[in-house]
């Protein structure tokens, strides 16, 4: 199952990295991180948690992942943050992944909340999309 759940979040970050909308609004080497460096410059993605489910079949082994993608800026206001959610909308929702050793089968947007953080400089958005692949 590691397996799965690795090269889902590969897919992930190889479809944004290469998306021209999210190079638009995150800069032409995306910063997407799966754990956020020290000193890392806003605005950024960074992988959240991951919540699975089986998408078994009578013959087939299969996952639901989940995956939240949270979106940081320290734009003035919330506006960098609505654009980097769409531009990762427009990328992943119903989009063909490629997900290595796997049978893709879904790509859905599933939820997303937007909200200041405490220190009333950060906007943060925690977007989630539903991704389907079986056992190939």
């Amino acid at each position: 199952m590691t397996d799965a759940l690795l090269s889902v979040q590969q897919a992930v970050t190889n479809a944004l990295s290469s998306s021209l909308e999210v190079q638009a609004v995150l800069g032409q080497v995306p910063q997407i991180y799966d754990h956020v460096p020290p000193g890392a410059i806003f605005p950024y993605v960074a992988f959240g948690p991951t919540h699975v489910e089986p998408y078994d079949t009578k013959t087939e082994t299969g996952f639901e992942q989940i995956v939240t993608l949270n979106i940081w800026s320290r734009y003035r206001g919330g506006k960098e943050t609505r654009d980097i959610f769409q531009a990762l909308y427009d990328t992943l929702h119903r989009a063909p992944l490629t997900v290595a050793g796997e049978v893709f089968l879904s790509s859905e947007f599933h939820s997303a909340d937007f909200s200041l953080d405490s220190d009333g400089l950060t906007y943060h958005a925690a977007a989630r999309f539903s991704i389907v692949t079986q056992s190939s």
